[in-house]
């Protein structure tokens, strides 16, 4: 059976005393020995989630999952795992900014990760106004894969807002207090209609700010209940003018990545704008006064959209796990005519083909895996473009792609 909101039961009851009941089933919900108890008080008020069977069952899901992908993640070369996660943060940061109307390519998102990667990196002239707004976005999520730890106080999400909001936010919506903003902030719809109002003022947002790290803490909480109570409460909170979206999902993203593979970590963006319909009106549940604070079909949501996260990368993994099998027994029967050197090279832009964003090899790339000087590296790439398995992208600086001729001869599409 399907769980019920508050709401719902209240206006199915027909009864005379339905308001008595309602308060009684509030209460009894609030109190029971499986709820987790925030202590945190909102608008209608403590903020509260059950854990019926159902919550239960998709926790246990989840983790069976995750196993899965972890096994399937963990199983891969090098190569494919550095492609994979390139590719990865590319669509999260793509898909969030997108959830908040801000337009980026993934041509943008690697050229801010090429610099986020090389702390020295100058970006000049055109590029530099084209790519800078991303590049503290993009170092963050790069943190996420180094194991970056969650705030510990609220200054520390101030700074994540900075790095988030680079070079894409107005100025006239910079933050006016000491560290969030002093004025009142409206959600509408299309119709303006109010659907959230954030907290009033500065000092209730350090303070609500201040219990939610408290919240995101504590170990007598399943740590997936923690992090969608906490999301919830972040964007409950609205500390920010504007930019609130992305520097929340950054902030589930880095308390879900203690629980969770990298790859389902860096892929919610994605699939929270896939459903961002049902991800809305969960928030506006919670708020509805005769919920009275439950987050209970809060959780449920958010835990089945990892639910959906998983899916998708069990799907893709397991599919570009049969081709890189299918790659590797291509490789092994090729003919003496090609050198150990140009299977190498073979396998390394065949990975990049199956796993990279953009199926492209830089003479960076292969003359590392190689373990070869450029030079070394660039004779042999020119060898297999003069032999048409390969084709350049740019000469300066260079990089490839394989032809159709040379996927064909790996089997590949």
């Amino acid at each position: 059976m399907a769980y019920k909101t508050l709401e719902n039961l209240f206006y199915a009851d027909s009864s005379s005393d339905r308001y008595a009941r309602h308060d009684r089933l509030l209460r009894e919900r609030l109190t029971a020995d499986g709820t987790v108890r925030t202590g945190i008080h909102l608008e209608h008020g403590e903020l509260f989630a059950c854990v019926p069977l159902n919550l239960s069952v998709a926790s246990e899901r989840i983790l069976r999952k995750e196993r899965k992908i972890s096994n399937l993640w963990n199983s891969l070369p090098y190569v494919a795992l550095g492609a994979s996660i390139r590719s990865l943060v590319l669509e999260e940061v793509v898909f969030s900014n997108e959830m908040e109307g801000v337009h980026s390519t993934r041509r943008q998102i690697e050229a801010a990760l090429e610099s986020a990667e090389d702390a020295a990196a100058e970006l000049c002239g055109a590029a530099e106004k084209e790519h800078t707004p991303f590049i503290e976005f993009a170092r963050l999520y790069l943190q996420l894969v180094d194991g970056s730890s969650r705030p510990g106080r609220p200054e520390d999400i101030r700074e994540i807002f900075d790095a988030v909001t680079k070079g894409v936010l107005d100025p006239k919506d910079r933050p006016d207090g000491k560290m969030f903003r002093l004025g009142p902030v409206v959600i509408e719809n299309s119709r303006g209609k109010i659907l959230h109002q954030g907290v009033s003022s500065e000092p209730e947002i350090i303070d609500l700010l201040g219990k939610m790290i408290e919240l995101g803490n504590r170990e007598d909480v399943p740590s997936l209940y923690v992090a969608s109570l906490c999301h919830f409460l972040f964007e409950y909170i609205h500390p920010f003018y504007d930019g609130n979206g992305r520097t929340g999902r950054y902030l589930l993203a880095l308390s879900l990545n203690e629980t969770l593979s990298q790859p389902t970590v860096l892929s919610l963006s994605r699939t929270i704008a896939e459903n961002k319909t049902a991800y809305y009106k969960a928030f506006d549940v919670v708020e509805r006064p005769l919920n009275g604070s439950e987050a209970t079909p809060f959780v449920a949501m958010m835990l089945d959209l990892i639910e959906q996260a998983q899916d998708a990368v069990l799907g893709d993994l397991v599919e570009k796990r049969t081709q890189l099998e299918g790659l590797k027994m291509s490789i092994e029967e090729l003919d003496g005519s090609f050198t150990k050197r140009a299977k190498d090279i073979l396998f390394y832009a065949a990975q990049m083909h199956i796993f990279g964003a953009f199926g492209e090899s830089t003479l960076d790339g292969v003359s590392g895996y190689l373990d070869v000087t450029k030079p070394t590296a660039s004779r042999s790439l020119s060898n297999l473009i003069a032999a048409g398995y390969l084709e350049k992208v740019s000469a300066r600086p260079l990089v490839c792609r394989m032809t159709e001729t040379g996927l064909n001869l790996l089997g590949l599409e």
